[in-house]
């Protein structure tokens, strides 16, 4: 009995030794690593993130919507800022977030730098937006009070000072000039509160400006076109990968059988 263990191990052994075993072993192990990068999810993530970038595209320019009529006083809605708002500061968050982990996991990603960028402009935006809206707010008070005491002036006057308040009122900026002769038959409280109104309409005006810039659109467009790159590459080295799998399958049967065969001989 150990007769027969040693001269299988003794053959076993010099097989081993044999170069076709180590070509079979080789073309497993290279089998085995093309499966592992066919299975791994790249290209559905790359896309999740487009589509996520694209979405806070989207909720932008509906928010936007909201903050124009809120600039114009045309059915604006605080609340409803809050909310959007709320849902874009959530969306860049968590975009940094997924960002970390991935980096975290080695997988290829977007700059630390871009991603940052991104989030700190959305930020950014979004108390803009918090505050404009508030501000905005605050202002239409102001100016629906102007708006019930000018109706006692003569018709010329209220015609003028209307056209000014509308101009106003659309987010234009308005200068008061000191000896227009609408301003000077003013009474003195009605000129103070006027020139303040006008001066804080000329504050939100520069605030809007700024508001209205599409930066934090730019960063995300610029994030989605390092996805875009990434999902082509992915798709690109995958297609591949099917018959680098079918010319080792097949150099691995060829090599078995010739194995086989010699070690008959």
């Amino acid at each position: 009995m150990d007769q027969k263990n040693k001269s299988i191990a003794d053959t076993f052994n010099s097989r081993v030794k044999t170069p076709w075993v180590w070509l079979v072993l080789a073309i497993t192990v290279g089998l085995t690593i093309l499966f592992y990068f066919s299975q791994k999810p790249q290209i559905v993530m790359y896309s999740r993130y487009m589509k996520n970038l694209s979405d806070y595209q989207l909720q932008e320019s509906y928010t936007m919507r909201a903050m124009d009529r809120i600039r114009t006083g045309f059915g604006g809605d605080t609340v409803l800022i809050q909310a959007q708002t709320m849902t874009l500061r959530e969306m860049a968050v968590s975009f940094s977030k997924e960002m970390d982990e991935i980096n975290a996991l080695g997988v290829q990603a977007p700059s630390q730098s871009s991603v940052q960028r991104f989030e700190k402009e959305v930020l950014s935006k979004v108390a803009g937006m918090r505050r404009y809206a508030s501000s905005r707010t605050t202002w239409f008070n102001g100016y629906n009070k102007l708006d019930q005491q000018i109706l006692n002036m003569t018709p010329s006057a209220q015609s003028k000072l209307r056209l000014k308040l509308d101009s106003a009122r659309a987010g234009l900026v308005v200068f008061l000039m000191a000896d227009d002769p609408e301003i000077v038959s003013l009474p003195d409280s009605l000129k103070v509160e006027l020139t303040a109104l006008f001066r804080a309409n000329e504050e939100l005006a520069m605030a809007w400006t700024r508001l209205s810039s599409d930066m934090a659109v730019m960063y995300s467009e610029d994030l989605i076109q390092y996805f875009r790159s990434a999902n082509l590459n992915e798709i690109s080295l995958k297609s591949k990968i099917p018959m680098a799998f079918y010319f080792l399958s097949l150099v691995l049967l060829l090599s078995t059988f010739f194995f086989i065969f010699r070690s008959r001989q």
